[in-house]
């Protein structure tokens, strides 16, 4: 993960708000009731066509109905892009065990360069993983390394994978709905500034060396901001040690809820960063979460214990699902 400086930060935040504001406002609403047309990706030539970007490509700008790409077995290598300008559009996999789209960017030349870049809203994900193979050698410095960078509001993955080494899932902004999902990686693995919630999604940290390595580098600004990390019912499993955060964001904020934490999970579970003296601003926490690294005896002092009433802010209906978006996906799709 590399840390921006303040002003840089602040610009480029900037820019992707007024960027999104001004293309997107129209999408922001729903894509029909319905799936309008499906595109077929086959490598073998049965569909129409054989690469996966090829289809997105084949989409109008400022589509408004729902189109799905249903991408057959196999391992696309490729790095794909759904631009901002191509809302309302479910890419279908054949299963998250059989289909993969694997890339081997990385962030050196100061581009998104991950596998699966997605700037719009309104786009579905199903049954599909996605790799970044990049891997440091023993010289050189960490790098960021995206499987995929999510940039877009309503945004849902579901029996899907994340497949990295470091920054495997840029959670960048707007509202994400994870739902049994696999994600690996070893350093700050799941970060950015979404405002999202992993439902009974499979975490694997791959942490072998020393020191120990971090699951989430959330950024959230400020008392206002709306973002912030929720992982419910889901497993942390692994080798090595990590901790279960680091803060990316002055006001960063992780919850873990009935999620079972395995011995992967280091004693003290998180880490303030470059934020050492402003603690008192996360909120980190976790609640009814079990296994063997869930004794937070040894927990850092400043984790957050939560109200029932500040609790029930982080369920799926309050936090992500407030105006129903999700009960609006269409058929066969859902979100339980």
């Amino acid at each position: 993960m590399v840390q921006l400086p303040p002003l840089l930060a602040l610009l480029f935040s900037l820019i992707l708000f007024f960027n999104c504001s001004f293309w997107v406002g129209k999408a922001m609403g729903n894509c029909g009731g319905k799936i309008n047309k499906t595109i077929v990706v086959d490598q073998s030539g049965k569909g129409e066509f054989t690469s996966v970007q090829a289809a997105i490509d084949s989409i109008m700008q400022d589509n408004n109905q729902w189109i799905k790409i249903h991408v057959t077995a196999g391992t696309y290598r490729e790095k794909v892009e759904i631009s901002l300008y191509k809302p309302c559009i479910i890419l279908e996999g054949a299963g998250k065990e059989v289909t993969k789209i694997t890339y081997g960017g990385h962030q050196s030349d100061g581009n998104w360069n991950a596998a699966f870049v997605s700037s719009p809203p309104n786009v579905i994900v199903i049954g599909i993983t996605f790799e970044n193979t990049f891997r440091n050698s023993a010289d050189s410095h960490f790098t960021e390394a995206p499987a995929a960078a999510i940039f877009g509001d309503k945004s849902v993955f579901f029996n899907s994978g994340f497949i990295g080494f470091q920054d495997t899932l840029l959670d960048s902004n707007g509202r994400h709905y994870f739902k049994n999902c696999y994600i690996q990686g070893e350093v700050d693995f799941i970060y950015g500034q979404g405002q999202s919630y992993y439902q009974d999604c499979k975490i694997n940290a791959t942490q072998e060396n020393s020191p120990p390595g971090f699951i989430t580098a959330q950024r959230r600004q400020s008392e206002k901001d709306p973002s912030g990390f929720v992982f419910s019912g889901c497993s942390v499993e692994g080798s090595g040690k990590v901790k279960l955060g680091r803060a990316y964001g002055p006001y960063s904020r992780v919850i873990f809820l009935e999620t079972y934490l395995s011995s992967v999970v280091s004693p003290e579970g998180w880490d303030p960063w470059n934020f050492r003296g402003f603690e008192y601003r996360f909120t980190y926490a976790e609640v009814n979460c079990t296994g063997p690294g869930s004794d937070t005896k040894n927990r850092v002092k400043w984790e957050k214990k939560l109200s029932p009433s500040e609790l029930n802010e982080f369920s799926l209906s309050s936090f992500i699902n407030h105006d129903e978006w999700l009960s609006r996906l269409p058929p066969p799709v859902t979100f339980v």
